[in-house]
């Protein structure tokens, strides 16, 4: 799991999505979680992933390294599938549903800065839990740092290559435990810096406005519209024997997505 990548595509990026406001990224989120909460056909829930995919293709955002993080969940989804569905389109659906959800918090992170997403955190919670949320995250690309110093110090020192996986794999672990040390030292270290500074609780994140109005208008409709597409075919008896056309669709929103996005390169 790349976390580097992620932030680089949320800070460095100029997509449409890039340019709406956290507060309506935020909102068109919750609309799309609601949707996968409320789906219950294997097929509808396959349009929905298939036009979120289109739809992120269709801004241009890195959708190849995105469906390797909403891939993640899937693994976990087919154990609890394997375990608890009676048949097996229960079980595709719980699968699904898993995906779809981790792709639109994913498209969220891969769109929105992190001090931006967890700023309205700060307001619910005690200053002290949104701050050490911050910070976390801030630890969180100094260690992929050093790891991965620590990564290519070995393999330059030892030698190591794929023929000998167990070496490797040791040195890894020996790796990971020097990691671990690291932290702690830098988790006391940054409590000792804040504690001279004075710190009382209470980092400010200054809210960041809406670049494009319309950006914000297309993220929150789109996401209203699936989520009425999943309560229609939800509460409408009549319409579960054309749960194909929701996959048909959401199959030519990723095709015309994928061609959006090229023209746009």
């Amino acid at each position: 799991m790349d976390i580097t990548a992620v932030d680089r595509s949320a800070i460095s990026g100029d997509t449409l999505l890039h340019r709406a406001a956290p507060s309506s990224k935020l909102v068109a989120t919750a609309l799309l979680l609601a949707a996968v909460v409320n789906v219950n056909d294997p097929l509808v829930a396959a349009g929905l992933t298939l036009s979120l995919t289109g739809a992120a293709a269709a801004v241009r955002l890195p959708v190849r390294q995105m469906l390797v993080l909403a891939l993640y969940p899937a693994v976990f989804a087919l154990v609890f599938a394997f375990a608890a569905a009676a048949n097996v389109p229960l079980g595709a659906l719980v699968v699904l549903k898993a995906v779809t959800a981790a792709l639109a918090v994913v498209t969220l992170m891969f769109s929105t800065p992190y001090p931006q997403v967890f700023a309205p955190i700060q307001r619910v919670t005690p200053r002290v839990v949104g701050d050490a949320l911050l910070m976390t995250y801030r630890s969180l690309f100094i260690l992929a740092d050093k790891f991965s110093d620590l990564s290519r110090a070995i393999r330059l020192r030892a030698g190591l290559s794929r023929r000998q996986p167990v070496r490797a794999a040791a040195a890894t672990v020996r790796a990971m435990g020097g990691l671990l040390l690291y932290s702690l030292d830098l988790s006391q270290r940054e409590y000792d810096i804040l504690h001279l500074r004075g710190y009382e609780g209470g980092f400010r994140v200054v809210r960041q406005r809406s670049a494009d109005r319309s950006a914000d208008t297309a993220a929150l409709i789109y996401s209203a519209i699936l989520l009425g597409v999943v309560a229609a075919f939800r509460w409408i008896p009549g319409l579960a024997g054309y749960a194909w056309l929701v996959t048909l669709a959401g199959a030519v929103d990723l095709a015309t997505g994928a061609l959006i996005g090229r023209r746009r390169r």
